[in-house]
């Protein structure tokens, strides 16, 4: 299974909580995220302008990951790339607004996706990722239904260890999300699939067991692997 850096989420996935998008779609997401960062290009100095260029581009890139479009490594990297630049813009331009530290942070996941966690670190990325999961999470933790708890915890649960990796911040913040979210028809699954992998790590099986069947019966589909994988 492939992890992000979240340094993601979707974070696979989708840590920015929307749905899945078909593979008709990527054309689309192609033209907006175009279209945004022409807006941004336009209007340097304007904060909204920038996060949503970052926006733009991480729909865009993740979703090549997602779909594994042909060429999606290169074509990924790309998007994140850009996406990186323009959430560093606006972070910027406007530092108390959790938008760009968000979407920033975001696109280091699908960055990461496409040249390893390994590669992002090497490169510098993994302070500033952990600043902008970190900044959005002080500032406005219930920005994009409890994004930012997600996309940190998952941040400290795929790290290597040598890196900084904490099970337990991880832990606390999918707990904290799920008794906040949990019960929401919206839920985001990948918080139970999350935690249902952090405690198959540890080896607490019931507990594992629970999220993860939780996760499958919500379509997560990498549950149903590591359910399997549960002696």
């Amino acid at each position: 299974m492939r992890k992000t850096i979240a340094l993601s989420i979707a974070l696979s996935i989708a840590l920015s909580g929307a749905a899945a998008l078909s593979a008709e779609s990527i054309p689309q997401l192609q033209a907006a995220s175009e279209a945004a960062i022409k807006s941004a290009a336009a209007a340097p100095g304007d904060y909204a302008a920038n996060w949503t260029a970052a926006k733009a581009c991480r729909s865009y890139g993740n979703e090549l990951v997602t779909q594994e479009a042909i060429g999606w490594k290169e074509l990924a990297k790309a998007a994140a790339r850009e996406g990186m630049k323009y959430g560093d813009l606006a972070c910027k331009l406007n530092p108390s607004g959790v938008e760009g530290w968000y979407y920033y942070g975001l696109n280091v996941g699908t960055y990461s996706d496409c040249v390893s966690i390994l590669s992002a670190i090497s490169e510098g990325l993994k302070g500033k990722t952990q600043k902008g999961f970190e900044s959005a999470y002080a500032i406005n933790k219930n920005y994009d239904s409890g994004g930012p708890m997600v996309t940190l915890g998952r941040f400290w649960q795929v790290l290597p260890g040598i890196a900084g990796r904490d099970l337990k911040k991880s832990e606390k913040l999918f707990s904290e999300y799920l008794a906040a979210y949990g019960s929401s028809p919206d839920a985001n699954k990948d918080a139970w699939l999350y935690r249902g992998e952090l405690y198959k790590d540890q080896g607490k099986k019931d507990l594992a067991k629970a999220d993860l069947q939780k996760a499958a019966s919500m379509g997560a589909k990498d549950a149903a692997k590591l359910l399997a994988e549960i002696k």
